[in-house]
């Protein structure tokens, strides 16, 4: 398909969107119009075109940017229907991919062959995303990007709704953390995961958090968004569903009763998984570094393979904090866009901050979901800085936990005196 049939295809599905944000109860927010959600959604657009325009003629190098890694590979995998549509059920469900047969449909990918066992960076489940969206766009990376952009709003516009009740009076302050921030609105905006994880988390944490829906309506749609998450970063799911969903759910009980069942819990799978944990975190770490190695990372800070031993992890736990939450340092040396990050960075601590300015503890369940965040963030924060030693991956890999950082802050936060020290 030429340029101008898929600029003409591009534009319908924007408008598609985009009739659907202004007719769509799902949008119908009280205190809000539907025009601000539409504006949103067009800097996520924008996001997104800058984001695939930086990758295709800036770096050149399609076999090092993760956005054409899926794409190439959903492109090969796409052309397998027309050519033996059963292997290609087997490709997409992965129930016989190992046969011969069909595993030579794949060797041509660069990407979609990675060990599904691994738990950082199993890719499989995006390509495969793309290959259903190389139907609808005829293989077109800008309108696949598209439909990623509005999946992502919508998990985005969910959590808005979910939290609203959190932040009466004041519920245009949610635009920032979720909508607004720049690190965010970028990388959450490409062809990549984030896109997905973003769109699963906000499902997710809507149907857990709204008390409109039954039990039955929780339990399918967070079965489905669990299942999403889980296919596309299995430890944000993990934290997400087994520690905080569990912690959340069990808001009936004292928080003191809750805080002793955490601990219980984490001490448990400390003992029996934390040697497994352990191993998995730092041969992360150490295939991390011997990719940056062959790939002349120009980010990356550390060049040093560890055993996989407990000691080892925890003497990584400051470092990882460091690099994870405060790095990129506006000193720190790198190319322009390391520079543009550590810069953004420092505005957005400045940003968690400035809420501690107006500190107001809260309370009963407002408290549970300010733990909730705080331990969300954190925990994806420790794991990003553990097992990631290039500085280009953690500003890329961290925008998961930083919107839920700055919500925590937000909810231990007197709305009524921020909102008058803002002129608002």
């Amino acid at each position: 398909m030429s340029l101008t049939l898929h600029s003409l295809l591009y534009l319908l599905y924007l408008a598609f969107f985009m009739q659907v944000i202004f007719k769509w109860r799902f949008f119908e927010i009280e205190g809000t119009q539907k025009k601000h959600f539409a504006f949103f959604f067009l800097l996520k657009v924008a996001a997104g075109i800058l984001l695939t325009l930086i990758y295709t003629y800036y770096y050149t190098d399609q076999a090092k940017a993760d956005i054409y890694r899926y794409f190439n590979d959903s492109k090969v995998i796409s052309s397998v229907l027309f050519v033996d549509p059963m292997a290609w059920l087997k490709i997409m469900t992965g129930f016989g991919i190992d046969e011969p047969e069909v595993f030579n449909y794949v060797l041509p990918t660069q990407y979609f062959s990675h060990p599904g066992s691994d738990i950082v960076t199993n890719n499989t489940f995006i390509i495969r995303v793309n290959v259903l969206f190389n139907y609808l766009s005829f293989s077109n990376i800008y309108i696949n990007t598209l439909f990623l952009n509005f999946a992502s709003f919508i998990g985005l516009t969910a959590l808005f709704k979910a939290l609203r009740p959190y932040f009466a009076g004041f519920q245009q302050i949610l635009f920032v953390p979720l909508f607004l921030l720049p690190s965010v609105l970028f990388w959450s905006s490409g062809l990549l995961k984030e896109s997905l994880l973003f769109a699963a988390l906000g499902i997710y944490w809507f149907t857990e958090i709204d008390q409109k829906f039954s039990s039955w309506q929780r339990i399918s749609v967070g079965l489905i968004a669990v299942f999403f998450l889980a296919y596309t970063k299995l430890q944000v799911a993990i934290i997400a569903f087994v520690f905080v969903n569990g912690f959340w759910s069990w808001r009936k009980y004292s928080i003191y009763t809750r805080l002793l069942a955490s601990v219980i819990a984490v001490a448990y799978l400390s003992y029996f998984y934390g040697n497994y944990a352990c191993y998995i975190l730092i041969e992360k770490r150490n295939e991390f570094i011997e990719l940056a190695i062959t790939e002349s990372a120009g980010s990356s800070f550390d060049a040093n393979i560890l055993e996989p031993t407990i000691p080892n992890l925890i003497k990584l736990l400051p470092e990882a904090f460091i690099n994870s939450v405060l790095r990129p340092f506006v000193w720190d040396g790198g190319k322009v866009f390391q520079k543009v990050f550590a810069v953004e960075n420092l505005f957005f601590l400045l940003a968690v901050l400035l809420p501690l300015r107006y500190f107001k503890l809260p309370k009963d369940e407002k408290l549970l979901l300010c733990l909730t965040f705080l331990f969300f963030a954190l925990a994806n924060y420790m794991i990003i800085g553990i097992t990631v030693p290039v500085m280009g991956a953690i500003v890329h890999y961290r925008v998961i936990a930083a919107p839920f950082l700055l919500l925590a802050f937000l909810l231990a936060t007197d709305l009524e005196r921020l909102k008058k020290a803002l002129g608002i």
